[in-house]
């Protein structure tokens, strides 16, 4: 006998559907609530060196326009165009706050040679501000250059404003190179640094060295690996 083949009858799953509607007439209303909500605060952190006006108006919310029609990428993009702004946060209300939080790049130096303010973030920008940072004032080798930026950017921004003049000035004796990664420093309040490149760091210790000097004014020697720091005081 031949066996009777089974028919079987697919329904159409009518509350599968009718749950898959409603789900998705919220998610388009929530979006269509969201589109509809203007900005109506913005809170910018982190910023010393960009004014609030430059970033909201880079940001594109001169005009405080509907908060969530403008992508956080596109927001995001817009700002890290200006050179002193590193890296961006966005976070965004349904109440409409716009909150900003920017990472700025540590202006370091002014290289005279090529007329840049140099940035801890290795951008080197035209600026008429120097933000009272020192000058350097000769060539550093391509070989040292990035290398002296990375440890530069790890020096204390109240160490740097102290500093004049920067000068590559390696250390040779009978045309024999001892140091070739040694700078000499010339600091506002009258005294001459040498550091060099593995000792850089010594420079965050400055402030408590000047103090230890009970005003005298000379040379300190900071290219030793020594822990022992030497003075020559200046002679009248």
């Amino acid at each position: 006998m031949r066996k009777k083949k089974k028919v079987i009858k697919r329904h159409f799953k009518w509350k599968v559907f009718f749950k898959i509607f409603v789900l998705l007439f919220f998610v388009g209303l929530m979006i269509f609530f969201l589109f509809q909500i203007k900005t109506s605060r913005i809170i910018i952190t982190g910023n010393t060196l960009v004014s609030d006006n430059e970033i909201i108006v880079t940001s594109g919310f001169k005009n405080y326009p509907y908060l969530f029609r403008e992508s956080t990428k596109d927001i995001k993009e817009r700002l890290q165009s200006i050179s002193l702004i590193d890296s961006v946060n966005i976070h965004k209300s349904i109440l409409g706050t716009l909150r900003i939080d920017v990472t700025e790049a540590k202006p370091l130096f002014y290289n005279r040679n090529n007329n840049k303010l140099v940035l801890a973030n290795k951008k080197e920008i035209e600026s008429e501000n120097l933000y009272g940072v020192p000058t350097l004032i000769n060539y550093v080798p391509d070989t040292y250059y990035a290398r002296f930026i990375e440890e530069l950017g790890e020096i204390d921004t109240n160490v740097l404003s102290l500093i004049s003049e920067i000068e590559y000035q390696p250390w040779t004796s009978n045309d024999v190179t001892i140091d070739d990664t040694r700078f000499f420093l010339r600091m506002s309040d009258g005294n001459h640094v040498y550091v060099n490149l593995i000792n850089l760091s010594k420079l965050n210790n400055y402030i408590e060295i000047y103090a230890s000097l009970e005003g005298k004014s000379g040379t300190l020697y900071l290219d030793s690996s020594s822990d022992k720091i030497s003075f020559s005081e200046f002679t009248s």
